[in-house]
Formats: structure tokens, sequence, C-alpha cells
């Protein structure tokens, strides 16, 4: 905009100065009376074929390059007799190509008439260069991560076996050779950031720590050069052993069947949400990490004299697949329509939680509870399919004289021992009666009690504590269960309820705390993670600060309560640690 604001300025100045006359010559004019206006040549229409025919000299400063304003005003003030025709003629070409931003200069006359010409961008911005993406084979995206179904890692070469003879001796520590099968795991797979989590934690349970290793000085080439391939592999590793643990077999024993257990059983369930209908290929994502790793020391002979061992941890990882997306499946089914019911009736934790179709509820959280009245008919119904004579009868008995009540309420943990589906009498039962109408038949479901390792220990003497350490007595019980919530149970299941036992000898549970695998384990692993080891002594309490001893002299130093609520974190003045809030 610039160059063509001095180009019309230089124009108008000199012809202003000069008094030249913009007009077209007279032979210029007589040449253009069969010419269109540039109107409709813009339009579409045509100039004559010949650049000799029509020609006008007139300049218009808006088909000039600075250049060709510069030459004319030059032009101009040398000769004063008029404005001097342009060294190129200007046509329709040189119009067309100006209104898109790109000026077509003609070479001559000549050339010009010949249909030749030369074009060249002017002003025109030039388009930056769009990175191309690599394609996905080139970002390594599609190649193999090794947690593929079938694969296997290749036979090892007679070099590598050579080599791993060394790092895997049986002499080494095996704290020293589990370190450096990590690393070349770790290596030669692709884990993304989910495998990657489980891994972590799985080591983590198992009493390995993940990070970089501190205090080895690092590694340069001078340093490498002098190490052997076991060294190097040991100075890389990013998953070690702690020193406490160097050596203290006598201390720490390798299990990896237990740690196995106690990761699939207690920490994937509360790490990681599998209660979306997704939960069969989430739970196979988890144990297929751990599997690998298990394949692969039993490859690469890590620990020959854990191989039993090793065999039994990749077999829960097969039981895993099967029972944790049922536990799942049936702490959402749990504990079925006529425990609810039996709750609502007598004073469970579902009593008066019915809402029918609320207003502020999400639809997903919209039931809750049972009604009243399809509570009684639920309880009535179920009663009379499958609970025996003799509690039929008590029922009525107290039923009438209004003796009916619950006469203990306790928390148990309890193993699932037999599930008895509805039989046909039953099922014909709930078929037919008009009572029944949209209600499932019911099931038993017999359990035993459990001791779960979980529980609280109680705050007892040492001669009370001798006597409870003999085992508890085994009790039985049994439940009537919907033939749904059947089906996502199975034998050896486990779950921690709270149990109420009624006068006339039912049985029902209605509160959930949880529903695990048949192999639930806890390991005291679980009570050391983030655990760090006590200072020796403690730390100093901090210096006073200048806030604090400004607060001191306004408020006091005994009493002031506003003092102390606004004292930094450390002791205050009588020694008490000050607790904040943030």
């Amino acid at each position: 905009m610039g160059h063509l604001q001095e180009m019309k300025a230089s124009i108008a100045n000199s012809a202003n100065r000069r008094d030249i006359d913009l007009l077209p010559t007279q032979d210029a004019v007589h040449d253009t009376a069969d010419m269109p206006n540039n109107d409709a040549t813009r339009d579409g229409g045509q100039f004559p074929s010949s650049p000799s025919e029509g020609r006008v000299f007139t300049v218009d400063p808006y088909l000039l390059t600075p250049s060709d304003a510069r030459d004319a005003d030059a032009s101009v003030d040398d000769k004063a007799g008029g404005i001097p025709e342009p060294s190129h003629p200007v046509t329709n070409d040189q119009i067309e190509a100006n209104t898109n931003g790109v000026q077509q200069l003609s070479v001559g006359a000549d050339t010009a008439a010949a249909g030749e010409s030369m074009s060249m961008g002017v002003g025109a911005a030039e388009k930056k260069k769009r990175s191309k993406k690599k394609p996905r084979s080139q970002r390594g995206l599609n190649a193999p991560t090794g947690f593929e179904e079938f694969y296997v890692d290749a036979p090892l070469t007679p070099a590598e076996y050579e080599e791993e003879k060394d790092l895997y001796d049986p002499e080494l520590p095996f704290s020293q050779r589990i370190e450096v099968a990590i690393q070349r795991y770790c290596a030669r797979r692709n884990m993304d950031s989910v495998r990657k989590d489980v891994f972590d934690k799985y080591l983590s349970l198992g009493g390995i720590s993940a990070g970089p290793k501190q205090f080895s000085g690092g590694l340069d080439a001078t340093a490498m050069s002098d190490m052997s391939a076991a060294d190097i592999a040991l100075m890389k590793a990013t998953h070690f052993v702690d020193i406490d643990k160097h050596g203290g077999e006598d201390v720490y024993e390798v299990d990896f069947e237990s740690c196995a257990k106690a990761f699939f059983s207690s920490r994937v369930p509360l790490y990681y949400d599998l209660s979306s209908v997704n939960s069969v290929k989430d739970v196979q994502a988890k144990t297929n990490v751990v599997r690998n790793f298990l394949n692969y020391l039993l490859h690469h002979d890590v620990a020959p004299e854990y191989k039993s061992q090793i065999l039994a941890a990749r077999g829960i990882c097969d039981l895993t697949d099967k029972e944790l997306p049922k536990t799942m499946k049936a702490q959402s089914y749990f504990p079925g329509d006529f425990q609810t019911a039996c709750s609502e009736i007598f004073g469970g934790i579902y009593q008066g939680k019915y809402a029918k179709n609320p207003d502020w509820a999400p639809e997903a959280e919209s039931y809750a509870g049972i009604s009243p009245e399809v509570a009684h008919r639920t309880f009535k119904i179920g009663l009379a399919a499958q609970a025996s004579d003799e509690v039929t009868k008590r029922y009525k008995e107290q039923n009438a004289s209004h003796d009916l009540e619950t006469l203990k309420v306790y928390t148990a943990c309890l193993e699932v021992t037999e599930l008895l589906p509805s039989n046909d009498g039953v099922k014909r039962f709930y078929e037919k009666h008009p009572a029944a109408k949209g209600l499932s038949p019911l099931g038993r479901l017999k359990a035993k009690s459990w001791d779960s390792p979980f529980k609280p220990c109680k705050d007892l003497t040492a001669e009370e504590r001798l006597a409870k350490a003999k085992p508890s007595p085994i009790k039985f019980f049994e439940f009537l269960v919907e033939d749904y919530v059947l089906e996502t149970c199975f034998i050896g299941m486990k779950f921690e309820t709270t149990v109420h036992d009624l006068s006339f000898g039912l049985k029902f549970f209605d509160n959930i705390s949880g529903v695990f695998c048949s192999f639930y384990q806890m390991i005291p692993n679980e009570r050391l993670l983030g655990w760090r080891v006590p200072e020796d002594e403690p730390l100093p309490p901090r210096e006073k600060n200048m806030v604090t001893s400004a607060l001191e002299e306004v408020f006091g130093v005994e009493g002031g309560a506003s003092a102390k609520s606004a004292a930094p974190r450390g002791d205050d003045a009588d020694g008490d640690d000050v607790k904040e809030t943030w």
C-alpha cells in the first residue's frame, strides 16, 4: 500500500507541475471507438485480438508496479511534453492478472502478438510448507509391543545364552538377578502408560521400588568400557530392590504366588474402576502384563529355584480372568430384591429409602430401596415359595401376635459354599400365582464364615490374645436369593456384609462392604506401601519468624488465640504442635 500511494502522489504532482494532459491522444480515441468499455470488458468482453488495435496510453497507477512508476516519474521530469508511453502496452491480460494479485508483464509487442508472455508473482504471499505427518509405521505406532495374544520370545542365540549365564547365575543373590531381569524385560517391551502403571504397582507390592537409582554416580563411556554387561545392566536398572533387602532372604520371603493373589484380589479392585461393561477386557489387560512378565522369567531361567511359584502365579492370572469380572457384577446385583424387601420391612439399611422417580436424582440413581407395598408382596411370595414349613409356621404365629423382631445384627465375612437355583416347582409357582407377577424366582445361597484378614484388630490383653489365637468355630448360613443374582456368584466367592437374624428363624443380609475372589489374600507389604524409615532424631523445631514475633508482641505470648491460629507450621510458644488447615 505504501508503494502505491507514493506512485499516485508522484504522478499527480508531475502532472500538476507540468500541466500534463492525462487524456488519450486523438488517434487513440479513434482507435478505441469500437472498443468496449472497461466494465464490459471485465464482465466478459474481449479486447481486439491484435495488441496494436485499441492501444490506450493512459497511465493507470493501479496497473503499474513501483518500478514502472519510478520510470514514468523520471521520464516526466526529463520531458515536459506529456506523459510518456509505457515501455510495455497495458492489455486486457494485465488487467485480469492484477485482479488476482499477479501482474503479467509483456515481453514485447511482437512477442505479445505471438501469445508469449512471462508471468511473475508480485506481492503474492508465499504459502508456508505444511509439514507432512509421518505415517504410523515410521512413528513406531504399529511396532510390536510384546503383549500380543500369541507373542513369544525368540529362542536364545548361543551368544545370548552365554551372556545370560553370567547375568542369572544361581550363585548370585536373587535381588540382583531380578533387578537385571526387570531392566532387560522393560527394554524388550513397548509399554504404554496403562501397562507401565500396572507393572509398577505390581512390583511395588512385591517390595521392588520404581525410579532412578540414587547415589550410583552415573555412567560414562570410560566407566562402561571397564564394566561387563551384567554390571552395566545393574547400574542402568530403574526398578531395584532396596538395600535393606539385599541378602535378607531369612527376613524377607520370596513368594510369587502370594504377591499375585494379593495384587489381583486386593489392589487391582482398589486401584482401577472395573465396573464398566468392558470389565472383562479391562481385567484381561491387567493380567496380561503380569503373565507376560512371568513368562519372561521362565523363558530366561531367571530364578530356577522359584519355578513352581512362578507357575502358580501364572495360574492365578488365569483364575483372575474368570472370577474378578464376576465379583464386580455380583457387587452391583447384591443383595437382590428379596433381601432388599426384608431390609425394608425389618429395619435394615434400605428401610425408608424408597424414592419414586425423584426429580432431584439422576436417572441412574432414581431407584433406591423398594416401596413398602412391593416389599411385603415380594417377601410373602418368596417365603411361600422357598421357606421351610417350620419357618413359615413360626412367621404366621408371630405375625398374628405382633411378636416379629430382629434378634441380632452383626458384620460377617462369608464364603459361598453352594448355589441352588430355583427348581421347576418354584418357577411354576411364580408363573401361576397372580401376586408373583414381575417377580424373579428365588434360589438358595449357602455360605460359611470366613476369617477376613482386613478385620480390625481388637485391643486385647496378652491373655485374651492367647485365647483368641485359637481358630474361631465355623458358622453356616443360608439365604434366599434370586436366580439372576446367583448367576453372578461362584463357589469360593467371598463377601463381607451385615447379617440380620430374625425371630422366626430367617436370616437376610443387606449392606455389602465388598465382594472378593476365591483366592483373596492380603500380605504385610500392603501395610508398608508408602512407609518411610523414621529418623533417629526428630527434626529441630522451626525458628520463629518475624511475623510470629510481631503477633506475640501484640497478642501476648501466653494466650493469644489469634497468635496461635496465625502462627506458621511448627511448634507454638507452649511447645504444642500447631495444626494448620489449608
